[in-house]
C-alpha cells in the first residue's frame, strides 16, 4: 500500500534509497511489493518517494537478512523491534553460544504447545502444500503447565510453543520446560510481545517468530529446526557411488535463469546459473580424463565431485521451485 505525498514528508526515490542502504533496487521492490515492508508516499506523477523511517529500515532488514533472518518473518517489524533484534544478535554474535543440554530426548521427536497450532501442523493440506521429512509429535498439550505434568512430554528433540502474549514470565516458564524436557530446540511463536522477553528467548538459543505466519513461513520454521541433514538422508551420492545422472535439460536451468527477478527473488537464477556451471565443468573434468590418462584418478574424482556438487545444487532448485511455484518440466 502508498500513502498520498500529502500524508507525510518522503525524501527519496527508491535509487537513492539503495545507494544509502545498500541494498539492490529489485530487492527493494520485492519487500515493498511481496512482503510489504513499506508504506512509499506517492507523488501527482506516481512516483514513490521514501522518508528517513523507510530508509533506516531498509537498512535493519538489510543487516538482519544477511544474518540469515528471513524476510518474510520480520518484513512487517517496526524499525524499534528491528533494531532491538538486531543488538540480540549481535549479543548473541558476541556471547558464547548456549551449551547444548543434555538428556535422552527422542530424535525427531515433537512436543506442541497449543492445539491449534498442532492440528495446523498436522492438517492434510499443510503436509502436502509443504512436504518434507516427517517428524513425530509426541505430546500436545494446551498450555505450559499442562505440559510440565504430562508424562508423555518426559523428553523431546523439539519444543514449540504457540501463545497469544509473550511476557517476562511465560518467557522464562517456556525456558523452565525446556529444560525439563532437555529440547534440543525450542520455538517460540507470539501473537503480541514484549521486547525484553523476546530477547531473554533468544539469548537462550530459542527461535522466536511473531504470529500471524502463512503456511509457508510456519513450513520454513519447521525445517529450521531439523539438523544437519547427512548426504544419505538428502539423498545425495557420496564420491564413492556412481556419477549421478542430470535432472534438468540445458533448457529447463536457461528458463528459469531468464525469470524475471522482479517477479520472484533471484535465488532461481543463481542457483540455475550454478548448475550449468557445474555441469560444464563436469564435462570439462571429463575430457581431461580421455585427454590426460597419466592424472586419470586426479580427473576421475574431480569429475565425481563436480557430479556430487551439481546434484546438491539440483536439489536446491527443486526446493526453490516448489516453494515459488516454478514448473521445472521440459516444455515441448
Amino acid at each position: 500500500m502508498s500513502n498520498t505525498l500529502v500524508s507525510r514528508s518522503a525524501l527519496y526515490r527508491i535509487g537513492a534509497v539503495s545507494k544509502l542502504s545498500g541494498v539492490p533496487v529489485p530487492t527493494l521492490r520485492i519487500w515493498q511489493t511481496r512482503y510489504n515492508a513499506f508504506s512509499p508516499a506517492t507523488t501527482q506523477g506516481q512516483h514513490r518517494l521514501y522518508d528517513e523511517e523507510d530508509l533506516r529500515k531498509a537498512a535493519l532488514l538489510k543487516s538482519l537478512t544477511s544474518q540469515g533472518h528471513g524476510i518474510s518473518l520480520i518484513a512487517g517489524l517496526s524499525t524499534t523491534q528491528l533494531q532491538q533484534l538486531l543488538q540480540t544478535s549481535t549479543d548473541m554474535a558476541r556471547d558464547p553460544a548456549p551449551t547444548p543440554r543434555s538428556g535422552d530426548s527422542h530424535p525427531g521427536a515433537w512436543v506442541l504447545i497449543g492445539r491449534p497450532l498442532a492440528e495446523r501442523l498436522q492438517s492434510e493440506r499443510f503436509r502436502s502444500a509443504h512436504p518434507g521429512p516427517a517428524f513425530h509429535i509426541q505430546a500436545v498439550c494446551n498450555d505450559l503447565n499442562e505440559a510440565r505434568h504430562t508424562p508423555e512430554a518426559a523428553a523431546t528433540d523439539v519444543l514449540m510453543v504457540s501463545v497469544n502474549n509473550l511476557s517476562d514470565g511465560n518467557a522464562q516458564q517456556i525456558l523452565d520446560l525446556s529444560s525439563q524436557l532437555s529440547a534440543r530446540q525450542t520455538v517460540v511463536l507470539y501473537g503480541f510481545g514484549q521486547m525484553k522477553a523476546i530477547a531473554h528467548l533468544v539469548r537462550a538459543g530459542c527461535l522466536v517468530h511473531r504470529e500471524p505466519l502463512n503456511d509457508a513461513a510456519l513450513a520454513d520454521i519447521v525445517r529450521s529446526t531439523r539438523p544437519a541433514l547427512s548426504e544419505a538422508s538428502w539423498g545425495l551420492p557420496r564420491l564413492n557411488d556412481p556419477v549421478p545422472p542430470r535432472r534438468f535439460s540445458d533448457a529447463v536451468l536457461q528458463r528459469v535463469a531468464n525469470i524475471p527477478s522482479q517477479v520472484l527473488c533471484e535465488c532461481p537464477r543463481h542457483v540455475a546459473e550454478l548448475i550449468g556451471q557445474l555441469g560444464r565443468f563436469e564435462d570439462y573434468s571429463l575430457d581431461c580424463l580421455n585427454q590426460s590418462p597419466k592424472d586419470s584418478e586426479l580427473h576421475t574424482e574431480l569429475n565425481k565431485m563436480a557430479a556430487t556438487a551439481r546434484a546438491l545444487f539440483e536439489k536446491a532448485l527443486q526446493m526453490v521451485a516448489d516453494h515459488e511455484g516454478i514448473s521445472l518440466q521440459d516444455r515441448t
